[in-house]
């Protein structure tokens, strides 16, 4: 049995309409109302005991989506358009036979607690590092603090009980959207991350403009009142950011220059689906590359990040680190994109399900679930150290052919140096 915290039932009455999913245009009505409620609305919980304990991130994805608001289970679960390159994500991982890092995602105190603090906290109490979206609803400088405390509060903890006792340091990245105001938004904010202690900026390259997602076409995404961009609020370039804010005219030759005049920061591109941009990033000198189709948000049909990947780690071949993320449900998930080049592997809503179903224990619990997952399918493909997950421990699932399809063609050799 697992304690989780639900809404309570009167609070699903029509007083408190954002939960009355029988009316269309009510679920933003209260919080977006003359009057900001005196405590948020996803605060008002009870603790009550489920009949089963949640064992996958699909369990946590399923408390998650029956927890939240219509219009917040929209904004985080949705893609663009017809959402095929949303479900091809998570079903290109499915097609293959088979070290993580919770990824940037926007406005983590929609899925209520208390947001991206909760996410730093179950992170840092495990050694894994965090991206931080610009779109954060906790400032960056809280965020960092928290983490950083609890980590040392476990490291003394544990300490007492094993003398010599080190927690592995977490990382921590900044996610930066470029907007036309450099000096006055994009420098500010930059330098505040890296006074922060923030180690690398993740540049979001895949969004000159904004992905046609039809769920907020049909009905207007706005935060509720009580909850604010903290960190990045002149240029988060989120949906209530007028298009004339976002800079499509971003170019390698004038950007990454001017980026590194400002932060010794290192500086990753983030939205990498194409050898070409792999070779270009290797050019222009770049600390690492994101695959990324932005969660299926922005291009439908773009391609699955997995089927990109391979093509790039073939350009990149070792040189730099390669970042992935986009269908990241498994711990099995986390080995094939590894097998295939990823030297990273960034979770996004497998750690918002977490964080909607319980808060820092939610979070803490989808962390857990996915590493043991992962141990298991090392232990059981007879791979004791990570830099053995190679192309050659995976096969092609075809559903025409009987039996598995061989990976012996030259062009599917993994070429990172041995």
């Amino acid at each position: 049995m697992v304690q989780l915290e639900f809404l309570a039932p009167e609070l699903l009455g029509m007083s408190c309409s954002i939960y009355h999913e029988t009316n269309n245009n009510a679920d933003w009505k209260q919080w977006n109302g003359s009057e900001e409620p005196s405590k948020p609305l996803y605060h008002q919980l009870l603790n009550v005991t489920l009949p089963t304990k949640p064992v996958s991130i699909a369990d946590l994805e399923q408390i998650a989506l029956d927890k939240l608001p219509k219009l917040v289970r929209q904004y985080y679960e949705g893609g663009a358009e017809d959402e095929i390159t949303l479900r091809e994500n998570i079903t290109s991982l499915q097609r293959l036979n088979v070290p993580f890092a919770v990824g940037p995602s926007a406005f983590h105190r929609l899925a209520g607690y208390d947001g991206e603090l909760d996410v730093a906290r179950a992170a840092a109490k495990r050694g894994i590092a965090m991206g931080l979206s610009s779109s954060s609803t906790s400032s960056l400088e809280d965020v960092i603090k928290v983490g950083k405390t609890a980590r040392e509060e476990i490291e003394e903890g544990s300490r007492q009980e094993n003398e010599g006792f080190k927690l592995q340091d977490s990382d921590w990245w900044q996610q930066l959207y470029v907007c036309d105001q450099r000096t006055s938004d994009t420098e500010d904010f930059i330098q505040r991350s890296e006074k922060a202690g923030y180690t690398a900026l993740l540049i979001t390259v895949d969004r000159p403009y904004l992905g046609r997602r039809l769920a907020s076409l049909r009905e207007k995404f706005e935060l509720p009142l009580h909850l604010r961009r903290a960190s990045g609020e002149k240029m988060a370039q989120g949906e209530q950011i007028a298009h004339y804010l976002l800079n499509p005219s971003m170019h390698w030759h004038e950007l990454i220059p001017w980026l590194r005049s400002k932060t010794k920061m290192k500086i990753l591109v983030k939205g990498i689906l194409h050898p070409e941009d792999a070779a270009l990033a290797l050019k222009h000198g770049l600390d690492g590359v994101v695959v990324s189709n932005h969660g299926g948000r922005q291009l439908d049909a773009a391609p699955a990040t997995i089927d990109a990947l391979p093509a790039i780690a073939d350009v990149i071949q070792g040189r730099i680190p390669i970042f992935f993320d986009g269908g990241i449900r498994k711990g099995l998930d986390v080995y094939r994109a590894l097998a295939l080049g990823a030297d990273v592997v960034l979770l996004g809503r497998a750690v918002l399900w977490g964080l909607a179903a319980a808060g820092e224990e939610g979070v803490g619990l989808a962390l857990d679930i996915i590493a043991e997952e992962f141990k298991l399918v090392m232990a059981l493909t007879g791979v004791t150290d990570i830099t053995q997950i190679r192309r050659s421990t995976l096969a092609l699932v075809d559903p025409a052919h009987v039996g598995l399809k061989t990976l012996s063609d030259p062009s599917w050799e993994d070429r990172r140096p041995i």
